[in-house]
């Protein structure tokens, strides 16, 4: 028996769903993939949530074609259903229909053909007879076939309801495991969220601390340099010629062998602040040496910067030495190149240091330049 066209147009649709379920999967098996790798690599959370997102968008259009095809699979099975019942009808009528015709037939007995032919009185009457009788068994016949027909059609409907209640079953699983999936998706979504706030707010907090600290050390150095002078100046005392000398620039031995961390002025995602030296890379306790000879004129924890030690060069010359783990040198030492002042410390993040240089400007204050320039050239 032919489906009715609603029923194949139900099916049509239903199967444009599955198609668009199964696109739907693969992104998401290839979305799964993209995280598994985004997480065996050095990433950001920015990453992981776009990924996220992406999960989420693709799970909804899922949930969107599942919803589709539980719809479409109610109306099949309400279709069915009909189907089902009107030839259940149908195959009443015919079983009412054949249990009267076999009663009949009982009561008539199985002599009853021979006795219509022998009641003929011509040839042409029993022609007539024979034709009759053959038309009844052909009815008979066919009201035999069409119970059965009836009957298999109806099992095949009910196996069908079967099968299409079971798929909905399956179905309503499927979108209840999809549903979690988005749960569990949105969840981690919203953690990612806030560890990137938090991550946002720490940044923010340690960058206007910085800006503090980096204004304070600047102030520390001029005020410093001004005590220097005005010390010099009372006792009597000519300026000595300054150990640290243009003739220098490029020349310098580094304070601590290490691969750079960051470069003077440069930012970084995680801190808006430009960098007032450069960060050099080195294990904890690895020992840091001045750049030049000097005097130590101030040491003590910097907030943030940690243990720091000051190193004065003459007149508007100083090297700056952050981040330490410990302090070799005390106020007033008279250091000479080469001599360790200190140990590698941390910035919270990383084991290393950071190393400033400053130098006088047209008036004779001291500034910050950039470190490289006085430096010898990294192998």
């Amino acid at each position: 028996m032919a489906l009715p066209q609603a029923g194949q147009e139900i099916r049509g649709r239903i199967r444009e769903s599955q198609d668009r379920l199964d696109e739907i999967r693969d992104e998401q098996d290839r979305l799964r993939r993209e995280r598994r790798d985004l997480a065996s690599q050095v990433h950001t959370v920015t990453a992981e949530i776009a990924n996220l997102e992406k999960q989420i968008g693709s799970g909804a259009a899922a949930l969107a074609e599942l919803d589709l095809q539980l719809v479409d699979y109610g109306f099949q099975v309400d279709e069915t259903t009909r189907e089902m019942l009107t030839t259940r009808d149908e195959l009443a009528l015919r079983r009412v229909e054949l249990r009267q015709r076999l009663r009949e037939i009982y009561k008539r007995g199985p002599l009853q053909t021979f006795k219509v032919l022998l009641q003929a009185r011509s040839f042409g009457d029993l022609i007539s007879r024979y034709k009759y009788l053959h038309l009844i068994a052909v009815y008979d016949r066919t009201l035999v076939d069409q119970v059965r027909q009836l009957e298999a059609l109806l099992a095949q409907k009910r196996s069908q309801l079967a099968s299409e209640r079971m798929r909905m079953g399956g179905l309503r699983n499927r979108k209840v495991e999809e549903m979690d999936d988005l749960g569990r998706l949105e969840r981690q979504r919203q953690q990612r969220l806030t560890r990137v706030q938090a991550r946002e707010t720490s940044s923010q907090e340690r960058s206007s601390q910085l800006q503090r600290e980096e204004a304070r050390l600047s102030t520390l150095i001029v005020d410093l340099e001004r005590e220097r002078l005005e010390a010099e100046r009372l006792a009597g005392i000519e300026p000595a010629a300054p150990d640290l000398t243009t003739a220098d620039l490029g020349r310098l031995d580094w304070p601590v062998e290490g691969r750079i961390a960051y470069r003077y002025q440069q930012t970084s995602p995680d801190l808006a602040v430009p960098r007032r030296g450069i960060g050099i890379l080195a294990p904890r306790g690895t020992p840091v040496t001045a750049v030049k000879d000097g005097t130590v004129q101030w040491t003590e924890r910097r907030g943030s910067y940690g243990l720091t030690v000051f190193v004065n060069h003459g007149p508007g010359y100083w090297s700056v030495y952050l981040y330490l783990d410990e302090l070799r040198v005390e106020i007033g030492d008279r250091v000479v190149a080469g001599q360790v002042v200190g140990t590698v410390g941390s910035d919270g993040q990383r084991e290393q240091m950071e190393f400033q240089i400053y130098e006088p400007d047209s008036s004779g204050q001291p500034r910050q330049v950039d470190p490289e320039r006085w430096l010898r050239e990294q192998a």
